[in-house]
């Protein structure tokens, strides 16, 4: 069995979020996750990649507006595979996890966004499955959710602390090792 790494929903609307002001948490997030995915790259471990698509015209993550797009640093390489979710969880939408138990993979490491919500749902979902999922937790972005004033970076720790308390370890990048 291996481990590989999970990029969630590394797509242009959330440097778009960031771009418009909304408050997100930990602001060197998005550098730490791209550290991380050269260490995998470099180590030779499989990079996953999944996003968020929907056929809802208007919708921000239709299947044709550039903010579907990934973010131009977490694009994949040609031998790493995308799976396409119309769901919260990466799971519960695409043949995920019989590509993980066929390439006889069985760790997790997960980055990316939005920690409260597709992260949450997927690390869940995987822990589940029988995966053993790990959480980098300066490598997942959290927004604030003003309408009910809580900031990004309670979000963040509530999230990482009830993933840990069941479904996951969470650890720092620099705590990520890959033997």
């Amino acid at each position: 069995m291996s481990k590989a790494l999970l990029i969630i929903d590394m797509q242009n609307f959330v440097v778009d979020r960031i771009q418009l002001g909304v408050k997100y948490y930990p602001e060197n997030s998005i550098e730490n996750m791209k550290c991380i995915v050269e260490k995998f790259r470099k180590a030779g471990k499989p990079v996953i990649h999944v996003r968020h698509q929907t056929s809802e015209n208007g919708s921000t993550l239709h299947k044709n507006s550039p903010m579907s797009l990934p973010v131009k640093s977490f694009k994949e390489l040609s031998d790493e595979p995308v799976f396409i979710k119309n769901t919260s969880s990466a799971f519960s939408s695409t043949k995920l996890l019989s590509y993980l138990q066929d390439a006889d993979i069985d760790e997790i490491s997960v980055i990316g966004a939005v920690a409260g919500f597709c992260v949450n749902s997927t690390v869940r979902m995987g822990a589940d499955s029988g995966l053993k999922m790990t959480v980098i937790k300066d490598a997942v972005i959290s927004f604030e959710l003003d309408k009910y004033h809580l900031g990004a970076e309670e979000i963040h720790n509530v999230t990482l602390a009830l993933l840990d308390a069941d479904f996951a370890q969470v650890i720092s990048s620099t705590e990520l090792a890959l033997d």
